[in-house]
């Protein structure tokens, strides 16, 4: 049968026709990945160096945020937070000597799991001590770096500012979030000069509402990033601390003004705000870390811990970048939960700069209630990240 539409015509129709969704990742798909888990492994007779660490944010150089785009030349920033840096005994406990700072960072070129590419960065002051990579021009201050994003050859960093406060085990609080910048094309970008300032993405507890926080995770839906379905947008992810209930937030910026302060809109759930309070919740029961991707189907795919220190991972699906992101599929169930007595697990997200195509890779975090536990026989195989690998459809 002779076709009757002209080529604008079928063209037209074409661009309007729905997406065709893919699946839902099954429940309970997630599968170890050993070969990235054994990548962050401090072995033992290594000279003393980086030997454990949470945090683990992955930020592609090149500003690609693509899957499946591990050419053997880029090079992936990864960002920790409180990192022991010391040596490892047979046992596996922490030798003496062995120091904690509050980051770290290393650089990954490629994204195979190759222990010859990976390069763990410590500062050190004059006397080889080390010494975290970014501190806060606030005195007795310091930074917990979180996601980011890579913007006409600046890598930028939102990082919270954290000072001591609260007591037991979780003794500190937020002072604030402020945004770090250094060339990305530096050998080791932040280990020589890099700016720092303050943005209003931080809000502090109301009587009515929990802590705000904006900065970790980000999605680039730009062309530069090589988005499935860019709109221009730097989306920027927060939570607000309600009662037991972890909210997620979002808000946007032009990727040429991420450094603007005044530049970041709100989503209120109908609308975007240049009032941080004014922000809604798009999503109940994350973790204190997260991720957000775009997807082919035109769909986005939250990954995160179910509550703060649960040991469930879900993924969750929203039609939009603003959510409202929908029921929690269950991926994985964290062994490292039971580990010993005193060990929990939080802080999963993904890294579809270094994940294969077809498969989104994850990582999460192991701690211990009992901060020696670290330094005794099998401490080293506690405080250093885990990671799984999601297939998806």
């Amino acid at each position: 049968m002779k076709s009757v539409c002209t080529q604008g015509i079928c063209a037209a129709m074409l661009a309007w026709a729905p997406l065709v969704l893919a699946a839902d990742v099954p429940p309970h798909s997630a599968v170890a990945a050993p070969e990235w888990t054994a990548l962050f492994d401090a072995p033992f007779g290594a000279a003393p160096g980086w030997a454990g660490a949470d945090g683990v944010y992955s930020l592609p150089l090149d500003g690609d945020e693509r899957m499946g785009q591990g050419g053997a030349a880029r090079r992936h920033l990864i960002w920790f937070s409180d990192t022991f840096v010391g040596g490892v005994a047979a046992d596996r406990s922490r030798l003496a000597g062995t120091v904690m700072v509050n980051n770290t960072t290393a650089l990954l070129t490629g994204s195979q799991p190759d222990p010859a590419r990976l390069q763990f960065n410590v500062r050190r002051d004059a006397h080889g001590a080390a010494q975290a990579m970014v501190v806060p021009k606030a005195s007795e201050r310091w930074y917990w770096p979180n996601d980011g994003v890579t913007v006409g050859g600046k890598t930028y960093t939102y990082a919270l500012r954290m000072k001591a406060g609260g007591s037991g085990a979780f003794a500190f609080e937020v002072d604030g979030i402020d945004l770090l910048a250094a060339r990305a094309a530096d050998a080791v970008p932040y280990a020589g000069g890099y700016a720092q300032r303050p943005l209003p993405l931080y809000a502090p507890a109301t009587a009515t509402r929990g802590e705000t926080t904006y900065g970790m995770a980000t999605l680039a839906l730009t062309r530069a990033a090589r988005a499935p379905s860019p709109d221009g947008w730097v989306y920027v992810y927060g939570l607000r601390n309600d009662n037991l209930n972890k909210k997620l937030l979002v808000a946007r910026v032009a990727p040429k003004q991420v450094a603007q302060a005044s530049a970041y809109r709100f989503w209120t759930g109908s609308d975007w705000s240049a009032d941080i309070r004014a922000s809604a919740s798009i999503a109940g029961r994350l973790s204190s870390e997260f991720s957000v991707q775009p997807l082919a189907d035109g769909r986005f795919l939250l990954i995160h811990q179910w509550d703060a220190l649960g040991a469930t991972i879900v993924a969750r699906y929203a039609d939009s970048p603003s959510g409202p992101f929908g029921p929690a599929i269950t991926i994985w169930t964290c062994p490292e939960a039971t580990l010993t007595p005193n060990t929990y697990v939080y802080g999963a997200k993904g890294h579809p700069n270094l994940s294969q195509a077809g498969e989104l890779l994850i990582s999460y975090h192991v701690n211990t209630f009992d901060f020696w536990e670290n330094f005794g026989p099998g401490g080293a195989d506690i405080y250093r990240p885990r990671f799984i690998k999601l297939p998806l459809p």
